[in-house]
């Protein structure tokens, strides 16, 4: 039979950690003209950091090492299976750490106005954007001479969870690995057109100009290797895509509208911040979006409401030629979502506020597998899309009780979904999780939030991945107290 694993079993180290770090600040700066003419400036620089040791947990099977010595005797030659696994499976952790620095700075600027050209309204949006972004990913496998950081002794066992097994992580000295500098600029413009009365025309396009470099150095373990060791690698790629978008509106009246609307949008090979020997010759992958949807005002304008049918492609999705000697990925994948989306805000009383979302996505198919795939297995031609649930969704709603009172409640939901490359036979299960809200104002400048969020502390996977999951957030209840000057 099966073995009953709870769960909430933390098989880690007790010296495991994640401690993360944000600071940034924002310049925001509104100008207006003459008419309707208004330029928005923003400016936000920030410093973004990440040291997580962690265990990444593996069934532990018994390996040789390049001289044909056995590194791990006391773990059996074979993976164990349903039929004989028990509390005394040995484990394995392995020791996944990332140690990370982000800074980031981003400017952006646009002009809007609105103005009567050719008997044609015309609502126009133009401007600039700037981001540059640093990533620093540091190496953290050397040690002082002698120094030996064992998490396997003793060797964890399924049946003993939480065994106190420790190690001293300073010990570890921390190098540059690799960085990646980024520097991006966009430059785009709209222009809303009223065609007729209750006719609208949206037309707009983007250029930008993207341009990295991954850098790699040598991260020997020994402890005389200095903290930024021989560059082993310098790629640099340029990218200057475009990006399409249109639509049309139609307003009956001032209560109800409906549009369709089309874009396409583009992702860099930089997205994960590196490049490889294939993927620093790879264009950007592309995508097309389209939506056909409708707006309708309700309780006197109280309550809003939108509903959109979508369908989004991926044409050119990134995959790894199987040819060892190609020095480009192939943009030979493709898939394709569709659903429907539901939202709905505002107030159904005076004191009676509801907040809501909805999505459903009955088609996620792969279209194009990547090369070697398997039709119908994995992510193989014809499967469906991993990490898409067909339904998810989150309502809100809160009440004002007094004039100083007021309290609320919510649900959030996600049907069952495979995790990262649709490993078989593994489903993250659906859920539903509940939150609480209580507020108190002492005056219109002070006051007083508590939240509760996760009442039932349901265990559930939020962040899939192929080999393990991350549960999501559990029974969390912290008060915030809120004053303006």
């Amino acid at each position: 039979g099966l073995v009953d694993i709870d769960p909430k079993n933390y098989y880690g180290a007790a010296s495991d950690y994640n401690a993360s770090s944000a600071t940034y600040a924002t310049l925001d700066h509104v100008h207006r003209f003459k008419g309707e003419g208004r330029l928005h400036t923003t400016l936000r620089n920030g410093f973004y950091d990440r040291d997580q040791r962690a265990s990444a947990i593996r069934f532990c099977v018994r390996s040789v090492n390049g001289a044909g010595v056995v590194t791990n005797p006391d773990c059996p030659a074979v993976p164990p299976t349903q039929s004989t696994i028990n509390d005394s499976t040995p484990l394995v952790r392995g020791t996944n750490n990332k140690v990370q620095d982000l800074h980031t700075t981003y400017a952006q600027s646009d002009y809007s106005n609105a103005f009567s050209l050719l008997s044609m309204r015309h609502e126009v949006l133009t401007g600039i954007d700037l981001a540059r972004e640093k990533f620093d990913n540091f190496n953290v496998g050397a040690l002082p001479a002698g120094v030996v950081l064992d998490k396997n002794t003793p060797r964890p066992t399924l049946g003993r969870p939480d065994d106190g097994t420790s190690v001293d992580e300073s010990q570890r000295i921390k190098r540059i690995a690799a960085d990646f500098d980024a520097n991006a600029l966009g430059i785009y413009v709209q222009d809303l057109v009223q065609v007729a009365p209750a006719w609208k025309v949206l037309a707009g396009l983007r250029w930008d100009h993207f341009h990295g470099t991954y850098r790699t150095y040598s991260t020997a373990t020994s402890a005389a290797t200095p903290v930024i060791g021989t560059q082993t690698a310098n790629r640099e790629r340029t990218d200057t895509p475009w990006s399409k978008r249109a639509g049309l509106l139609y307003q009956p009246n001032d209560r109800m509208s409906f549009h369709f609307s089309y874009g396409t949008s583009f992702n860099t090979s930089g997205d994960t911040y590196q490049y490889d020997t294939q993927t620093v010759n790879t264009p950007p992958e592309s995508s097309e979006n389209l939506e056909l949807g409708a707006k309708l005002d309700l309780f006197d304008g109280n309550l809003s409401t939108r509903l959109a049918v979508f369908r989004a492609t991926k044409f050119h999705e990134r995959n790894r030629d199987p040819d060892s000697a190609a020095d480009a990925a192939l943009l030979s994948g493709k898939r394709h979502t569709a659903g429907i989306e539901l939202d709905l805000a505002g107030r159904i009383t005076p004191r009676w506020e509801v907040y809501g979302s909805y999505a459903w996505t009955p088609i996620a198919r792969i279209d194009v597998g990547a090369p070697g795939s398997v039709p119908g297995v994995g992510e193989g031609e014809g499967t469906r899309s991993s990490m898409t649930p067909r339904h998810s969704g989150t309502i809100w709603s809160t009440y004002q009780v007094s004039e100083k009172f007021r309290f609320g409640g919510g649900l959030n939901a996600r049907s069952s979904q495979t995790p990262n490359r649709n490993p078989a036979g593994i489903v993250a299960p659906k859920f539903v999780t509940a939150d609480l809200l209580a507020e108190y104002a002492f005056s219109e400048q002070t006051s007083i939030k508590a939240n509760l969020l996760n009442v039932t502390n349901k265990l559930y996977a939020d962040s899939l991945y192929t080999g393990h999951y991350i549960p999501g957030q559990p029974r969390t209840f912290f008060v915030t107290v809120a004053t303006k000057f």
